[in-house]
Formats: C-alpha cells, sequence, structure tokens
C-alpha cells in the first residue's frame, strides 16, 4: 500500500494496516478522530513499513495523531523491516510499541500510558528534524 503525501483524516473507524504486504507512507500524517472505542490505529505487518511525518507546515513532524480527548489505544509493530520516524501522540491514550527486528519505531512519544515489547531490537531515534518542533513561549510586555 502507497499512501501519497498529506493528511489523512480518519473520522470514526480508525485506521489499521496488517498482513504481509508492505506499507509505503512518506511525507504522511495519520490523524484519527474516533467515534467509538474500537476505532483505533493499529499498525502491524511482516511485510516492510516505512513512514515519515511531513516535513513542513502546522503538522511537522508528527506521523501519528490522536484527538486529545480519546483515550483509544495506539499499536505500532511489526515483525519485517519497519522505518517510522516522527511523533505518535496520543495524549490521552495507551500508545503500544513493539519490534520484532533491528527497528526504527518513531522518534518522539506522547502518551498517556505507554508499553514497549517485542522480540528483538528496537530504536527510538530522537531527532529535531523528525519530531514535533519544541515550542518557547515568552511574555512580552
Amino acid at each position: 500500500m502507497n499512501l501519497e503525501p498529506g493528511i489523512y483524516y480518519m473520522d470514526g473507524g480508525g485506521f489499521a494496516f496488517s498482513g504481509q504486504g508492505d506499507l509505503n507512507a512518506q511525507g504522511v500524517m495519520i490523524f484519527n478522530s474516533p467515534k467509538l472505542s474500537s476505532d483505533t490505529v493499529s499498525i502491524t505487518g511482516t511485510g516492510s513499513i516505512v513512514m515519515s511525518p511531513p516535513t513542513s507546515g502546522i503538522y511537522k513532524g508528527l506521523t501519528l495523531f490522536q484527538a486529545r480527548h480519546s483515550s483509544n489505544s495506539m499499536s505500532v509493530s511489526g515483525g519485517g523491516y519497519m522505518d517510522i520516524t516522527g511523533t505518535f501522540y496520543t495524549a490521552n491514550g495507551t500508545l503500544q510499541v513493539g519490534g520484532g527486528g533491528a527497528s526504527r519505531v518513531g522518534s518522539q512519544y506522547i502518551s498517556r500510558f505507554l508499553e514497549v515489547g517485542g522480540g528483538g531490537g528496537m530504536l527510538i531515534d530522537y531527532s529535531k528534524e523528525e519530531a514535533i518542533p519544541r515550542r518557547v513561549l515568552h511574555l512580552v510586555e
């Protein structure tokens, strides 16, 4: 499955990818706005999974974003080649990440609860260019 660069807004239903196929989603942000507790984000598979966030604009650095009000889970794991960069954001939910081999799984995690597992090496590769920018606020008089 190839996703063209851009923002994919899931208005209920969630987003799921699994199986032996490949997922190529470079320059992509997936925004999950769940209506039900079953509307989750689940990215698993034994094929190649390559994802990267937008490199400019207001969503720069965000690969997976779940609506702030949602307590739904978000799961990212794989048994094949996995190279995912960017920020995973589920401020009120549980983020489950894992790898089955030498995998790069995200650059930054923002979640209420975090579960990490897997049967192989996993790299969380923080990079300022591949994570959401830090915002510094100043008081001006």
